[in-house]
């Protein structure tokens, strides 16, 4: 069985798909209804990486930064999911940010059994680096409208 965290994980480590783990992991925690901060950490720190590869230095350390701020809070959450907490906040220290995700021993074998079978991605280095420049946003754009629309309704 495939959880987000899974999904995330698997991009995060095989396709190195930054943008994709956040998407994966904000529907996630939207429909838990924003409550899992374990999610929302490693949202941060998929930012964070994505901004670190695309050359945005101070956006990536702005992520980090206040992903520290927040690891406490979502200490019990991240372990839940599987994450090594401890070395979770060492990472964090670390500039080239680390390319695997520290998980327990157990989430660890997990992963590692399914990597095998995760197919490879099939896009290109620019697409994955830019990846956010190649979406489709007309859901995004349509359900702002839409919430706009209805504030201005509820005004009158």
């Amino acid at each position: 069985m495939s959880t987000p965290l899974i999904q995330y994980t698997l991009l995060f480590e095989c396709h190195a798909d930054y943008f994709e783990c956040h998407e994966v992991l904000e529907e996630a925690w939207q429909d838990g209804g924003r409550q899992d901060l374990g999610y929302a950490a490693l949202i941060q720190y998929a930012v964070a990486h994505y901004h670190a590869r695309r050359g945005n230095t101070a956006g990536a350390k702005k992520s980090i930064a206040a992903l520290q701020q927040k690891l406490g809070l979502a200490a019990t959450e991240l372990e839940g999911h599987g994450i090594d907490v401890e070395t979770f906040a060492k990472d964090l220290e670390c500039w080239p940010l680390p390319e695997t995700l520290p998980l327990d021993k157990s989430t660890r074998r997990q992963i590692e059994r399914l990597k095998p079978t995760f197919e490879p991605t099939a896009l290109t280095f620019d697409e994955l680096v830019h990846k956010h420049m190649y979406r489709d946003r007309t859901p995004v754009v349509t359900e702002r409208l839409r919430a706009l629309e209805a504030r201005k309704k509820a005004r009158r």
